[in-house]
Order: C-alpha cells, then sequence, then structure tokens
C-alpha cells in the first residue's frame, strides 16, 4: 500500500469513521504536542470519553435515530468543556480522543473479525454503515450540514490542503500504534470500503 493511500485511508478514519475523534479534534489540530497535564478539567473530559466508550461497547444492532441524537449530544457536551480549556491543554484532550477512537474502532475489527460466516460479516457491516446514516443524520439535524462536524471537509483542521499536514498525521498515529494493531484497523477499514462503495454510499 502506498504512502499516499495509507496517509488517505488514517485522515478519513480520523475526520469520518470514528465518531469519538470529534469530541477533540475540531480544538486541537494544529497547536502542537505538550507533556501530559495532570489538570482535573483534562481528567473530567477524559472521563466523559471513556463513558461514550463505554456505552458504545454496549450497543447491539444497528439502533436508531434518537439513540444517534443522544450521542451527538454527549460529543456536543465534551466538545464544549474542551472548547473552554487553555490552548495549551487542548492538545492533550486531542491525545486522549485518539486513545478512545483506537479503542473503539479496534472493538468494532475485533467484533468483525470475531465472525465466522460471510454472510454474518455482511450484516455486521450493514449494521455499521447503519450506525454512520443515522449519525450523519444527527449531525445534520444539529445543525452540522452533511454530518461535516464543523465542515472539516478534508481532514482535521491544519491539515487540509497541505501535504505536510498529512504527514506529520501519519507519522502520529506510526508512532502511537503497533504494526498490527494498524494491519487490523486497515483491513477492517478496506471491507468497510467496499461495502460503502457496493451499497452507493459516499465516502466523505
Amino acid at each position: 500500500m502506498g504512502d499516499r493511500t495509507r496517509q488517505r485511508r488514517w485522515v478519513w478514519l480520523a475526520s469520518g469513521l470514528a465518531m469519538l475523534l470529534v469530541v477533540s479534534a475540531g480544538v486541537a489540530w494544529g497547536l502542537g504536542w505538550f507533556e501530559r497535564p495532570e489538570d482535573p478539567r483534562v481528567i473530567e473530559i477524559g472521563e466523559m470519553m471513556q463513558g461514550m466508550l463505554e456505552r458504545e461497547r454496549q450497543r447491539q444492532g444497528p439502533g436508531n435515530f434518537l439513540t444517534a441524537v443522544e450521542r451527538v449530544a454527549g460529543i456536543g457536551a465534551i466538545a464544549l468543556k474542551a472548547s473552554t480549556l487553555p490552548e495549551n491543554l487542548r492538545p492533550r484532550i486531542m491525545e486522549l480522543g485518539f486513545d478512545v477512537m483506537m479503542q473503539h474502532m479496534g472493538d468494532r475489527a475485533d467484533r468483525y473479525f470475531a465472525l465466522k460466516t460471510a454472510e454474518e460479516r455482511q450484516q455486521f457491516l450493514d449494521q455499521e454503515l447503519s450506525q454512520m446514516d443515522f449519525m450523519r443524520s444527527a449531525f445534520e439535524a444539529a445543525g452540522k450540514p452533511g454530518g461535516e462536524r464543523g465542515e472539516r471537509r478534508d481532514g482535521p483542521r491544519g491539515m487540509r490542503g497541505s501535504q505536510d499536514g498529512a504527514n506529520r498525521f501519519l507519522k502520529w498515529v506510526l508512532d502511537r500504534t503497533t504494526p498490527s494493531e494498524r494491519a487490523k484497523l486497515e483491513e477492517f477499514l478496506t471491507v468497510i470500503e467496499r461495502r460503502m462503495d457496493a451499497t452507493g454510499r459516499s465516502r466523505r
């Protein structure tokens, strides 16, 4: 897989598929990386993110629009708290959001690969895509056209239109994941992309 393909896939993961990252990415990109603070406000936001992850781990089936609205409201509450932090704390929030996102995606990938039959796997993918559809509709209802989460159309802020930014993000991913983790998630993303194409869904 070429570097640009890998960059595009991980940027897409960060900006589109993994909804949990949105709670932090919108307030942190382009600010640089700092030492981990021990600020109680950061701890509180981290606990809120982890709570969302635990609720996601308990979900079964395709869900519905109302549960998606609840999730969007939770994301909004976290984003609001993050927006009140001083700039030197925001990169830590982004790191926490990335960690939660990776746990979430790892959970979904593990569940998919544990399925034994092609029929079960396709059903699982269709449920995941239904979740994405519900979330997109919920973001639109909340005033985010197209579910773009603040109109980040080409990746997180600080990376749009910038090959240097894409390279920086890819390096950041590589520094925080193992080869086996990346291989598993890239394979999972590949099957999701193929199913999106097969069902006529846009990847944007």
